[in-house]
């Protein structure tokens, strides 16, 4: 786990204790338990490395050298503090791919709402719309950072995204422009008020998880980067 650093070999976010050895070449066809045949996963990408089934496949599994080259990969950034083959000037493609991201989160005056909002008032849907095309982006394997820091601060940050879009479905519904807690659990004729107070208070941590999440993006990336933001 020293030389993963406890994130995920695949998706890069800190798992802690919730993480896996798999077996990259497979124990059932011979596979060794040994250091040179394990990949640390966490528990989700782990799922989805294992239970492949070939007799109704759906998707592309992941093949032994696949899975190989994202471990190698991936402990030398910890290792190094930069990924392998990064070229002479990667702080500046970092730079690049930073502003590029940050622009389409609309920068601190946008990202305010996470930190500010209370989910028991509605609110704008861009402000969903800005997380969903940061996350399509970030997922692209062409926005992926050299800097070591800064590629764990995204898989953070994306993690907290996740996390919130969960708690998102079920509790909050659109209206034409604006999305919201439904206020019909408070003022409907069968009013559900301890339903409407939780959902309020599970969006509110979910919201200053973002908030605290994209902070620290923000703030590696004026550290590793040497950025300065308006």
């Amino acid at each position: 786990m020293l030389a993963c650093g406890r994130r995920c070999c695949l998706c890069h976010k800190f798992a802690g204790g919730k993480m896996e050895c798999h077996h990259i070449d497979p124990a059932a066809k011979g596979g060794k338990n040994t250091f040179e045949n394990c990949i640390p996963l966490c528990f989700d990408c782990h799922a989805e490395a294992g239970h492949y089934n070939e007799k109704h496949p759906k998707g592309t599994k992941f093949s032994p050298a696949e899975l190989l080259g994202h471990r190698d990969r991936w402990f030398a950034t910890i290792d190094k503090g930069v990924g392998p083959g990064a070229p002479g000037d990667y702080l500046e493609l970092d730079r690049k791919l930073f502003v590029r991201l940050y622009g389409l989160l609309g920068g601190s005056k946008k990202m305010i709402h996470f930190r500010d909002h209370d989910y028991d008032n509605g609110y704008d849907v861009k402000v969903e719309y800005r997380l969903e095309d940061f996350s399509h982006a970030a997922g692209m394997p062409e926005c992926e950072f050299f800097d070591a820091e800064m590629a764990t601060a995204l898989a953070d940050f994306l993690t907290a995204i996740s996390s919130y879009n969960n708690d998102f479905t079920n509790r909050v519904w659109y209206d034409g422009d604006r999305a919201n807690i439904p206020p019909e659990w408070l003022y409907g004729r069968k009013p559900q008020e301890k339903r409407f107070l939780e959902a309020v208070e599970v969006m509110n941590k979910a919201s200053t998880k973002i908030w605290l999440s994209f902070a620290q993006f923000v703030k590696t990336a004026r550290l590793r980067l040497k950025l300065e933001l308006e």
